[in-house]
């Protein structure tokens, strides 16, 4: 195993779970002697950035169309036919029917539910995640792309899970147990090392929110939660289809002069803003296992997330953190007024997130990626 392909549908300096993920994993593998090519949408055919990795990146510009979707098989084609291996990250339909006409296999990580995301998307769903994998799919469209996951995860020579909520979910898909591999999300530490707890020395709480902002983030759940709540204001870092109606929002509730929207940054710039906040707000409906409350933690600052998913297994309600129930405005509330007129107990809990953070070093998630790289047949 000498040459490597990871795929992904989003890379730096777009932010997100799979973008940081195979960045990492590529510097990592790199470093091991490993000869890395990256796959992924782009907005752009050449980023900068890019000269300083240690790693090839084929960036593909487009994400629909009949050019790009061509594109895209060609070099898909050409880089797992010299690869020894290919771990996919995103992109999974497009790799799946170039692996038909090759022949060749691949180490899939499935890091959400594809078929549910793109109906709450798309608007052809509103059930919640839970409710919709006991559903029957009257859709045709939502019926096809549920039978072309089957069929990607029938092609792969195995299946990462970073989470044990997506590894239930992945069996209840009728995947063999013996074909998952649960390989829990990391950080690479030191590049947090600088980061400390502080002790807060304002009355003023300062909370964010990073991600995605689609309809299942519960970003609203925040708006109305800091709403009649004096003392406490909101950095919104990121975008996508419901920041719109989340700025919207902010004006209907009055909220302008305390909600600051920052739009998509980069990495760096993502890292300082996150510096400049007490608390980390996370109240999604599901995560599968969020690299944003890795990072936060690794950062020593104290995060409040959704008792969905997989947040329970980063963190423990009370210890390292809290969780409150999805969607409960008033959950919610009382936690970030806990914490803000606590200051005892909001760096308590930043310093042990901070703690917490080294049973997720990024060195066990790359020692244990190869060893299932390793194993799979090809």
């Amino acid at each position: 195993m000498e040459r490597i392909l990871l795929v992904t549908n989003i890379f730096p300096p777009h932010i997100g779970g799979p973008a940081s993920f195979i960045d990492w994993l590529g510097h990592a593998l790199s470093q091991k002697g490993y000869r890395v090519t990256v796959i992924c949408s782009s907005d752009s055919p050449v980023e900068p950035s890019d000269s300083k990795r240690p790693f090839r990146v084929r960036r593909i510009t487009g994400r629909t169309g009949i050019e790009y979707n061509l594109k895209i098989s060609a070099a898909l084609m050409y880089e797992m036919l010299r690869s020894d291996c290919v771990l996919v990250n995103g992109l999974e339909r497009q790799v799946w029917r170039v692996s038909q006409r090759i022949r060749k296999h691949y180490v899939l990580k499935v890091v959400g539910d594809t078929v549910w995301e793109t109906a709450r998307n798309s608007g052809w769903t509103t059930m919640g995640i839970e409710e919709f994998q006991v559903a029957s799919l009257q859709s045709p469209q939502l019926k096809r792309i549920s039978d072309e996951r089957k069929q990607y995860l029938k092609q792969a020579a195995a299946i990462i899970t970073p989470s044990r909520y997506l590894q239930r979910k992945v069996l209840k898909w009728g995947v063999d147990p013996a074909r998952i591999k649960v390989v829990t999300n990391g950080v690479p530490l030191d590049r947090y090392s600088q980061f400390q707890p502080v002790r807060r020395s304002e009355p003023f709480l300062h909370v964010g929110f990073s991600g995605r902002l689609t309809n299942w983030k519960g970003v609203e759940t925040l708006l109305l939660a800091v709403q009649e709540v004096d003392g406490i204001d909101v950095s919104i870092i990121g975008d996508g289809p419901e920041l719109p109606l989340l700025y919207e929002l902010t004006k209907q509730l009055g909220l302008i002069d305390r909600i600051n929207f920052h739009g998509r940054v980069n990495q760096d710039k993502m890292r300082q803003l996150l510096a400049k906040i007490h608390v980390l707000v996370l109240p999604s409906m599901y995560e599968g296992l969020s690299h944003t409350l890795l990072e936060a933690s690794a950062m020593g600052i104290a995060c409040v997330a959704s008792e969905s998913g997989g947040n329970p297994e980063l963190i423990e309600h009370g210890i390292t953190g809290l969780l409150v129930p999805y969607g409960n405005v008033e959950a919610l509330k009382t936690a970030l007024v806990r914490l803000r007129d606590s200051e005892d107990e909001r760096y308590r809990l930043a310093c042990a997130a901070k703690e917490n953070s080294k049973k997720f070093d990024f060195g066990h998630t790359v020692k244990e990626t190869i060893d299932v790289l390793s194993k799979a047949k090809f």
